[in-house]
């Protein structure tokens, strides 16, 4: 039996491939926490967890040295740049430092490398790091002769993410607003599809590179909501765009505050800066990143004033030109072939703060 361990198995995309990947047979999960409190979630599902910190060259061995597979999906996301780079990094080398000589290991990057954003390739702050983290990856991985596996996520849906609750909510509210009455493509993957590439991998069946997990034939965005609308067994109305409206920020005045709603209101840019900000002292970066959250407060407020009128559900971005994992069946047979172990859904009649908490709970 090969033993897969999964980093990062507190996290939303981790906690669903851990749970719908134990049903393959022939293989044993390891999920892999920092603390007990991060796997709570998955040892109320009866999975046996690991805990320690990756980023710790000591402890990475006792956690993944015993396991024939390696996927990492765990991620540093303090909101502290400099923090993040350094912790993400170092997670990247003591994974494949600690690994039992000559396995595999699977980087989970993502599709924001490609910047789908903005029209020069630039790619924000995460796409950035993700990038930078792809490199020092390949690497090592050529270094020690361990096979490399770099998958790009695209958005990820499956009965654990946010994305697919918030899908689910604006189909029950009947306010669903979609670019191009929805014609673009979505650049999704479902949390099955991961599971199926993971699959190959352990079993043999892939040859190592670097891979873009995105929904082959592309899904729409109509296809996406389509999908879970039949799912909800609601029909599935598309709001009028010129309903929709932009969020602006009102407030004070003053050179930083016009500089910081600027800044709010372009988030392209915003990300961008962001990656610059983790070279500057860790004092500036708080400094400056409280006063973004204040002024992004302020955008909320402004929203909720117009909280009659819709905003598009989804981005208005290009269809990616991409590398394919390769031919999958369709992601209702994927889901259906790596089932959950329970359902898994929020109520309608919870309010939204409290299924935020939860999710980032999980």
């Amino acid at each position: 039996m090969k033993r897969i361990a999964i980093l990062g198995a507190n996290g939303q995309v981790g906690a669903e491939v851990c749970l719908r990947l134990r049903s393959v047979a022939g293989l044993e999960v390891v999920p892999i926490a920092r603390n007990v409190s991060g796997s709570a979630f998955l040892r109320l599902q009866g999975m046996e967890c690991r805990h320690g910190r990756i980023f710790d060259a000591a402890e990475a061995r006792s956690l993944i040295g015993d396991c024939d597979v390696v996927a990492n999906f765990a991620i540093s996301n303090t909101a502290i740049p400099r923090t993040d780079r350094d912790t993400n990094r170092q997670i990247t080398r003591s994974v494949v430092a600690a690994a039992k000589p000559g396995v595999p290991i699977i980087f989970a990057s993502t599709i924001m490398v490609y910047a789908p954003a903005v029209k020069v390739r630039i790619p924000d702050s995460y796409g950035l790091e993700k990038l930078i983290a792809e490199s020092i990856f390949r690497r090592r991985c050529k270094a020690s002769q361990h096979p490399a596996f770099v998958f790009r996520l695209g958005h990820v849906m499956g009965d654990l993410q946010n994305i697919t609750r918030k899908i689910r909510s604006e189909i029950r509210e009947q306010r669903v607003a979609l670019p191009r009455d929805g014609r673009l493509a979505s650049n999704t993957v479902f949390a099955a599809s991961i599971v199926e590439a993971i699959v190959q991998v352990a079993q043999g069946n892939a040859k190592p590179g670097t891979y873009d997990l995105i929904t082959f034939p592309q899904w729409t965005w109509f296809d996406v909501y389509s999908y879970y609308a039949g799912q909800l067994r609601l029909p599935l109305q598309l709001a009028d765009a010129k309903q929709r409206h932009e969020r602006g920020l009102v407030g004070p005045s003053g050179w930083m505050r016009q500089f910081l709603r600027y800044l709010a209101n372009h988030h392209a840019l915003t990300e961008r800066l962001t990656f610059l900000l983790a070279f500057l002292p860790r004092s500036v970066n708080q400094r400056m990143y409280l006063r973004y959250l204040q002024t992004r407060a302020l955008s909320e407020i402004n929203a909720l004033r117009q909280s009659e009128k819709i905003e598009f559900c989804v981005d208005d971005w290009p269809e990616l030109r991409v590398r394919y994992f390769g031919r999958m069946a369709d992601p209702e047979a994927l889901m259906a072939r790596y089932p959950l172990p329970h359902k898994f859904e929020y109520s309608a009649s919870i309010e939204p703060e409290r299924a935020e908490q939860t999710l980032r709970s999980i």
